[in-house]
């Protein structure tokens, strides 16, 4: 894959993942499957449209897949890597971060470690079109991705300032289960008041 394109890529990768056209993008709803038989939805907010490129994009160089684990870690990696202005993925990265943090400790700790060493598409140093016509190979190099794997040792800062984001992520994750009653009516909105379809 590394002489493919995320352009070449992309319709593969949201098809295997049931993602619909663009990942979803047009939707008017975002799909999050928490378990096989758990789905909540949630609006598909202009922020989050401005970003899920980027995201997509960052499943595909950093291998980690879009299923709850590998959603835990990318989290933990675009936080690390930073995410600028995109304050959706702020938002949501730090949902996923948090959520992988009892089931997922050790992975999620070496995605915030490799994240720290590398660089990623939130930065807008290249423009989309750019990325989407770049080779696989060289897009991880221009992220550092090729010198970092995923199984990278942490350092002890890595470790320190891992717990110090799981502290804000505490603050954070209490503060959001403001938003939990509103996201279970739009989920019983989206799952029985609308067309049952594939978002």
């Amino acid at each position: 894959m590394s002489d493919k394109t995320p352009g070449e890529l992309l319709p593969e990768f949201y098809k295997e993942n049931n993602l619909g056209m663009e990942g979803g993008n047009k939707s008017a709803s975002v799909r999050i499957e928490i378990a096989k038989n758990f789905v909540l939805y949630f609006p598909n907010f202009a922020a989050r449209k401005k970003a899920v490129l980027k995201h997509d994009i960052h499943h595909l160089v950093t291998g980690y897949p879009s299923t709850f684990t590998g959603e835990t870690e990318i989290s933990a990696w675009e936080i690390a890597s930073g995410c600028k202005k995109y304050w959706a993925a702020w938002v949501l990265d730090m949902s996923g971060m948090m959520m992988g943090i009892a089931f997922n400790f050790l992975g999620v700790l070496k995605a915030f470690a490799r994240g720290r060493r590398t660089k990623n598409l939130y930065h807008d140093f290249i423009s989309d079109k750019q990325v989407l016509n770049m080779e696989l190979a060289e897009l991880k190099k221009v992220l550092w991705l090729d010198k970092y794997p995923k199984n990278i040792k942490p350092s002890f800062i890595d470790l320190i300032l891992f717990v110090i984001l799981i502290l804000v992520g505490t603050i954070y994750s209490v503060l959001s289960l403001v938003l939990l009653p509103f996201i279970i009516v739009y989920t019983i909105y989206i799952s029985y008041c609308m067309p049952l379809r594939s978002f």
